[in-house]
């Protein structure tokens, strides 16, 4: 059901494409700043004097990072990987092992958007956030954007993490294997014509072959079913005519295990607990970019995705959800003159979800209990949303020192009937060449997620949250294309945010548990440091980010602040390398963290009867879990051998074997607790071949 009030992207679409007959007052379009630069399109033949439409567009995001394929490869403590590159930038806190997510200013990591070619992506990460479940190998770029994000991007108060997809060549046949301990993937570029190209890339994981070999049966542990993921994409690339380029690519992962451990705590009555996942989604996007004239594009980008996950605890708690999602974007992107630029366009999502879940209520102190059968929620049901977004943005280069860009978006949700208008603008000024100064202020808005809104669990009644973001910083280019420094301030504020509730209300005729309440607030200020070497003149390249932050909440507005479950005070990530002759490369990478907060616990009621402890905890004052600390070494080897390119690479993680802990078992009574530790020393060895 559309919400009231809701802007139709019919109309919005509709009065974009109005402005395309007025090429008249449109302008070239001017050269992109600084790393942003397009890449020199092509003419076809036949298509002299028209450049086919192959160059991406550059980003107008003022407050992004970037890092192109080229540093994503060669990073120390990533594998190669594209998107755990990413948590090396400044206000990215660190998640603990086996949650793949981003953390990014101190936010819950469901507010920040992954997107793949603007598309949201169902999984980005494989089961323990070992992989990214797109190939690295196709990727072009990542960008980030911490905060500050323009009204592009909707529906997330964290940020933005945008990974684009690289032009194929069009040479000949490309091809490439990568290898290491955990999976292997293989990608290939084939030109069909001088017009079409097929990318393709899949990738399996071997961990269950290691352990079926090595630790079918260890610690009280068995695999019913070994831990396996695997991942695909299928792309393509094609240049229907000179001004008219159209990507079509299918993408998806799947990940599944199947584990029973024996006696895992006296709580549990049962002598084995098994435990199941199975996470898998499979989408196919498209997109569409027309040149109508200089200065005048238009992009369509349609998308569907299923997506799967069933997770199995014991014979009694599942939870299991499917749905398919169906999404809109539609742009244009034209240039008024020489000094304004207008976007404009339309972003909607829609679809359905099934689930049927049975498990413990939400816990309200951040401690779960051992679940008691009698106390178990069960919900099934089958629900729809459809959420309508339009935006526009003017971008404003009245000087060649001052920039501008301000946009408006409003944003429809359907699952409360809501309508939600966020103003956002942006401002850079650059007084001389090595100097630029920004600022941003922004309001963002987000739906309360997951089972925080599912009857019996949460409060379907929960409203938006709003948040505003503000930032100020520069940025200083020390040494003209080698040395880069950023200082950047950050606030942000929420309002309406859900938090735990103790009250019984009346709800569909019938007394029931609040649980949630959209009572809270948060805040969460900081300040974030980033010097960057490029390897220019000298074969060295560094990366050092540091965050210092502080993330708060409160449940009501009279309430006490206390330290969000996603504060981490300190983040330092130094990464550097170096090409040496004959083809060697080395590397590093150190990185420390404030321990992650967790809750403190000042006690336990034991209940006999059922054979279960309640916790009692301390919600306002909560304590923190010891400092994260790793070292990890890169050394490659590359050469050439006959037609092909050979990477020989060992990498070692976790060098120092520092003892990492990741959360805490407590005993049955609360009075002591076993602390579970991340990963120890990780030796790795691969190897890539390119054709």
């Amino acid at each position: 059901m559309r919400s009231r009030g809701a802007v139709s992207p019919v109309v919005v679409t509709l009065a974009a494409l109005s402005l395309a007959p007025f090429t008249a007052l449109a302008q070239p379009v001017t050269a992109p700043r600084d790393e942003d630069a397009p890449r020199a399109p092509e003419t076809p033949a036949g298509g002299a004097g028209e450049a086919t439409v192959r160059a991406r567009a550059p980003s107008r995001e003022p407050w992004r990072r970037e890092l192109r394929v080229d540093e994503l490869r060669t990073m120390a403590g990533t594998r190669g990987d594209a998107l755990l590159a990413v948590q090396n930038l400044p206000g990215v806190g660190r998640a603990a092992f086996g949650q793949g997510a981003f953390i990014v200013r101190g936010s819950d990591p469901d507010d920040t958007l992954v997107t793949l070619e603007a598309q949201p992506i169902a999984l980005p990460f494989h089961f323990y956030g070992l992989a990214t479940t797109v190939a690295t190998d196709l990727v072009e770029r990542v960008e980030y954007v911490p905060g500050n994000f323009s009204a592009r991007w909707g529906r997330a108060a964290g940020g933005v993490v945008n990974v684009t997809l690289r032009a194929p060549p069009r040479d000949r046949a490309h091809a490439a294997v990568d290898v290491d301990v955990i999976d292997a993937g293989v990608v290939a570029t084939v030109p069909l014509s001088r017009r079409v190209t097929v990318m393709a890339g899949a990738r399996r994981s071997y961990v269950d072959a290691l352990l079926a070999a090595f630790a079918a049966d260890a610690a009280g542990a068995s695999f019913t079913r070994l831990p396996v993921y695997w991942d695909y994409q299928l792309a393509v690339d094609a240049d229907v005519t000179a001004r008219d380029h159209v990507r079509v690519l299918a993408a998806g992962s799947d990940d599944a295990l199947t584990l029973n451990v024996s006696s895992p705590s006296p709580e549990y009555p049962d002598a084995t607990i098994s435990y199941g996942t199975h996470l898998a989604w499979h989408g196919l996007q498209a997109r569409w970019r027309h040149r109508f004239a200089p200065g005048v594009e238009h992009t369509l980008a349609p998308s569907v995705t299923y997506r799967t996950s069933d997770v199995a605890l014991g014979p009694d708690i599942r939870y299991a959800i499917e749905g398919v999602t169906v999404s809109l974007r539609d742009e244009l992107d034209a240039r008024l003159s020489s000094h304004a630029r207008l976007y404009a366009g339309v972003d909607v999502q829609a679809g359905n979800s099934i689930a049927a879940i049975t498990a413990p209520p939400l816990s309200a102190n951040g401690v779960d209990d051992a679940p008691v059968r009698a106390s178990l929620v069960r919900y099934a049901a089958t629900t729809t949303f459809f959420n309508p977004a339009a935006y526009a943005e003017l971008s404003l280069d009245p000087t060649r020192a001052l920039h501008v860009l301000a946009g408006l978006r409003v944003d429809g949700y359907s699952r409360n009937a809501s309508l939600a208008v966020d103003p956002r603008v942006s401002v850079t000024v650059s007084p001389l060449r090595w100097i630029t100064l920004r600022a941003a202020f922004g309001a963002y808005t987000t739906t309360p997620r997951g089972y925080t809104v599912l009857p019996g669990f949460g409060n379907p009644d929960l409203a938006l949250e709003r948040w505003q973001h503000g930032a100020a910083g520069a940025q200083i280019t020390a040494l003209d294309g080698a040395l880069e420094l950023t200082l950047d301030g950050f606030y942000k504020f929420g309002d309406r945010t859900a938090a735990p509730s103790d009250r019984v209300i009346l709800r569909d005729g019938a007394l029931v548990p609040e649980r949630f309440a959209s009572t809270g607030n948060a805040r969460i200020a900081g300040a974030e440091l980033m010097a960057r070497l490029r390897p220019t003149s000298t074969p060295f390249a560094a990366m050092l980010s540091y965050t210092l932050q502080r993330a708060e909440r409160r449940d009501t507005a009279q309430g006490a602040w206390y330290l969000s479950p996603w504060d981490q005070t300190h983040l330092v990530t130094l990464v550097a390398g170096a090409t040496l002759p004959r083809g060697w490369q080395v590397g590093v990478r150190v990185r420390y963290s404030t321990g992650a907060t967790e809750p403190r616990v000042t006690g336990g009621l034991y209940d006999s009867d059922r054979g279960v402890t309640l916790t009692y905890v301390d919600t306002q004052n909560p304590a923190r879990l010891p400092d994260f600390f790793s070292l990890d070494v890169r050394v490659a080897k590359r050469f050439r051998w006959g037609p092909t390119e050979w990477e020989l690479i060992a990498e070692v993680l976790n060098a120092t074997n520092h003892t990492n802990v990741e959360s805490r078992v407590y005993s049955f009574d609360r009075r002591t607790s076993v602390p579970i530790t991340g990963l120890p020393i990780v030796p790795s060895i691969g190897a890539r071949v390119a054709y």
